[in-house]
């Protein structure tokens, strides 16, 4: 684990304006808090931010930003923070490689970000990767001293602050990608594999159980009618007790699905 102050001052050009981000104004008592850095609110200041570290992730606020498109609250002495949309952030590879789509924590680095490995707070997802932006070294050192080399560069982050939530390693190769996909696209948060397994298992026993109550009273009925041509008026009173049977257990299983989801 690296600690979070760096040895030497960490200058990195950035190419590109917040375009098309929303920003909002807050203070700082930081010297230099320079555009791309990831940023924190004060714990015990309304209205104030710091560079984030990965100790105070949880309150995670946004990225500083240059220029951006929409800016709210502007005022003298303050800075701007992307809190939503597209702009350029400082990163790190202290967890690795950063590619498109990783998502994007504070790191022991002031104001520089990491991928997201495990679960915690993101400000967003990476939309350009490490590799193809121009990257400085750092020599900084960790808890026991030993000087640990770390490239610092600029990628694209789409902003969007939330909780994000590490697969489990077992779980991640059972559960498809793309079912995690479309359960997070449901919850509008990330979720985990194993509340995926959960909400989708139920969801499949809930259309089985309908299923077989269908088929069953079809089944039935037409022996019914097979016996006793005039039965007619039974049937349809006991098909029709089957069909709100089988719908309240179809809107049962869906509202069980979407709170394993979303809870």
């Amino acid at each position: 684990m690296l600690c979070g102050t760096l040895v030497t001052m960490l200058v990195v050009p950035l190419s590109a304006s917040a375009l098309g981000a929303l920003s909002q104004s807050f203070t700082t008592t930081e010297d230099s808090l320079s555009a791309g850095s990831i940023v924190t609110l004060n714990s015990s200041k309304a209205n104030q931010v710091a560079k984030a570290t990965s100790d105070h992730a949880s309150s995670l606020i946004g990225i500083a930003a240059d220029k951006p498109l929409v800016a709210l609250g502007a005022g003298n002495q303050q800075v701007q923070v992307v809190v939503s949309g597209l702009t350029p952030a400082l990163v790190s590879n202290i967890n690795g490689d950063i590619k498109v789509g990783d998502k994007i924590t504070a790191s022991p680095i002031k104001g520089v970000g990491m991928k997201a490995v495990e679960s915690s707070e993101v400000v967003g997802i990476a939309q350009s990767s490490l590799a193809s932006s121009t990257t400085t070294t750092e020599h900084i050192k960790d808890k026991t001293g030993k000087s640990t080399d770390v490239k610092v560069g600029v990628i694209s982050v789409q902003v969007n602050v939330s909780y994000y939530a590490a697969p489990s390693d077992k779980l991640s190769g059972v559960v498809p990608t793309f079912l995690v996909n479309v359960g997070s696209s449901i919850a509008g948060k990330d979720i985990s594999p194993l509340r995926v397994l959960i909400g989708f298992t139920a969801l499949l026993v809930g259309f089985l159980i309908t299923g077989v109550l269908l088929q069953t009273a079809v089944k039935s009925g037409i022996i019914s009618i097979g016996r006793n041509p005039l039965a007619h008026d039974s049937l349809r009173k006991s098909l029709l007790d089957v069909l709100v049977t089988s719908v309240g257990v179809l809107l049962v299983t869906v509202i069980a699905f979407y709170l394993v989801l979303t809870s």
